[in-house]
């Protein structure tokens, strides 16, 4: 195995089950399709249902969007990581958001739950090839319902939904 492949498996994989652990309904996520390489980690993504995001197809994304609205109208949550790839850089800062990520939630209506992760670095990447045990800090913040935003809000909602999770994230740092 590659080691970059690892180091890939390991962000993914500890991503979703810091989350998931906490989720209290049914959820997908949605990652990137190389995951599929991996039997082991794929099926057991699959049985979470998470859906493989072609990012380098634009026509296979729409598919896998349409895929994931028809889930959240079937009562199954999305979670997304909507910059689309792991910040190497500042823990502290973001990329920006994907368009695409937030479709979902203005296809279908469903309030978004902004999730911001303090410190998640030290379980993995900060000192490869080892894995720690750390503190980290999850939060999941206020729902936000894209229909009652006002017209500035809603026509850069990715924006909107960055800024409240980089606030939440460096107002953790503190307690780090």
């Amino acid at each position: 195995m590659n080691l970059s492949f690892l180091s890939a498996i390991t962000e993914v994989f500890f991503d979703i089950l810091l989350t998931y652990s906490r989720c209290k309904r049914l959820t997908g996520y949605v990652a990137k399709k190389e995951m599929l390489k991996f039997p082991l980690l794929r099926d057991w993504m699959k049985n979470l249902y998470c859906l493989f995001l072609d990012r380098e197809n634009a026509k296979e994304g729409l598919k896998t969007i349409l895929t994931a609205i028809d889930y959240v109208k079937q009562g199954i949550s999305i979670c997304i990581f909507p910059e689309g790839t792991r910040n190497k850089g500042e823990e502290l800062s973001m990329l920006p958001f994907k368009d695409g990520a937030l479709k979902i939630a203005t296809k279908t209506g469903c309030p978004v739950i902004p999730i911001s992760m303090n410190n998640t670095s030290e379980i993995f990447e900060n000192h490869f090839p080892k894995i720690r045990k750390t503190h980290v800090i999850l939060e999941y913040g206020k729902p936000i319902d894209y229909k009652s935003l006002d017209r500035e809000d809603q026509k850069h909602f990715g924006a909107y939904c960055q800024n409240i999770i980089q606030e939440t994230i460096k107002k953790n740092a503190a307690l780090l």
